[in-house]
């Protein structure tokens, strides 16, 4: 069994498994919970291309639970209740995400039940019709929440195929699904090599290691790396909705997860729109009150990166709120002032502390970290990277990646009665 040797004060562990999946653990001392997160390279932009597929990875986070191993769906679900597992089995944009917290001292039992869930579901014609059912109930809601559509909408025009979509896939895809179609794509997706698990808490690498490799022994074959296929739609689109609400959202190109300047990006977004006390917040709502609720945020992935803004208003005031909001993007390209800088830096640094609480947090930090960086990022190092980070440097950056040039290529998305005029 390979072994990754990490630096001497970095606590986390990674173990290459016998069936080729990295094992990635960071032992904490103090806590007595344990957290595991499967990253399973399953989600929706994998699923097959054309109206027919999209939308599998939300079927198959739903069938994969009932029923796995020699347990039938009430069965697992009791199974996995006696262990005192919280669980969730969530479709995103890459991976199906496995996660799961208990009592430190029963993971070896809840890896036995995500084993299952992963390598041997039952996936049952019977629930079949039940989980589309559901699916459709899902993908009917949006059209009773402008807010959560108008962000889609976002993805679906500023990020490049197949990362654009929803994940909320489509009618003609729940009206025609095939379970053996689905059971045969689940194989062929759900692969060691390309999946991650991750595991943060009182927990020993070693022996969870063993105990993985007995479980998952035959688990084999290499899962397909989705990559962009085409470009992003980008431009302007409106969604007339007979809402009393305006909801406006803009996307803006950034750095990837990859990039140094991500942290730069993360922490200019922040005292842009973050916080309460950010740029637009203050503004926009606090100062003219034209609306309601207003924010930015960054959104980082391992080839691409979004900075995202969004602000709910009435049909009266959304042209107003447009045009402050970009007032604020244009104003934002001056740079920003020590304390708006010190405040962001205390914020980010707190946020890492509470996360370093959470062995949820952690398990999902290190899986994200795997994927997009090739590599597991402590607490310690996450902090020495903020702390790095200088006024000077970060404006330099600001000035020198969010001007004029930026905002051009800004994707912009309504929703509401009528459209916002752009300047």
């Amino acid at each position: 069994m390979p072994a990754t040797t990490m630096p001497s004060t970095n606590p986390i562990r990674v173990r290459v498994l016998d069936c080729g999946m990295p094992l990635l653990v960071e032992e904490m001392a103090g806590v007595r919970t344990a957290a595991v997160s499967w990253l399973l390279p399953a989600g929706n932009a994998t699923d097959p291309e054309g109206e027919a597929g999209d939308g599998w990875s939300t079927l198959h986070a739903e069938l994969c639970q009932r029923g796995a191993g020699d347990r039938d769906s009430r069965a697992y679900s009791d199974a996995l209740d006696r262990a005192g597992v919280q669980r969730a089995v969530t479709p995103a944009a890459v991976h199906i995400v496995v996660g799961g917290t208990t009592m430190g001292s029963r993971v070896d039992e809840a890896l036995a039940l995500f084993a299952d869930l992963v390598v041997r579901p039952h996936l049952p014609a019977e629930a079949l019709p039940a989980v589309c059912s559901l699916a459709l109930q899902s993908l009917e809601s949006l059209q009773d929440d402008p807010q959560h559509r108008v962000t889609l909408r976002l993805r679906e025009r500023h990020l490049p195929p197949p990362f654009n979509r929803s994940g909320y896939g489509n009618k003609a895809t729940f009206e025609r699904a095939d379970i053996t179609t689905l059971r045969g794509d689940w194989m062929n997706r759900a692969r060691p090599v390309g999946s991650i698990l991750s595991v943060a808490g009182a927990v020993d690498a070693d022996e969870l290691a063993r105990v993985l490799d007995r479980l998952l022994k035959g688990w084999h074959g290499t899962a397909l790396d989705v990559r962009a296929s085409g470009e992003a739609i980008g431009g302007v689109l409106h969604e007339e909705d007979s809402s009393n609400q305006t909801h406006l959202a803009l996307g803006l190109h950034a750095p990837s997860e990859q990039e140094p300047e991500s942290l730069l990006c993360r922490l200019a977004t922040n005292i842009l729109g973050g916080e309460t006390s950010s740029r637009l917040f203050m503004e926009v709502r606090e100062k003219r009150g034209l609306c309601y609720s207003v924010s930015a945020g960054y959104a980082g992935g391992r080839d691409r990166g979004m900075v995202a803004l969004y602000a709910g208003s009435t049909p009266e005031r959304a042209q107003e709120t447009l045009d402050t909001m970009l007032g604020e993007l244009t104003r934002f390209e001056g740079g920003v002032d020590e304390g708006e800088f010190r405040r962001a830096v205390v914020g980010m640094k707190s946020r890492l502390v509470m996360q370093g609480e959470s062995t949820a947090a952690r398990a999902a930090a290190l899986g994200s970290d795997w994927y997009r960086l090739g590599r597991c990022r402590s607490l310690d190092e996450l902090s020495a990277e903020v702390d790095a980070v200088t006024l000077r440097q970060l404006n330099a950056w600001i000035a020198s990646a969010m001007g004029a040039a930026w905002r051009k290529g800004m994707t912009v998305c309504s929703v509401g009665q009528q459209a916002p005029r752009l300047p």
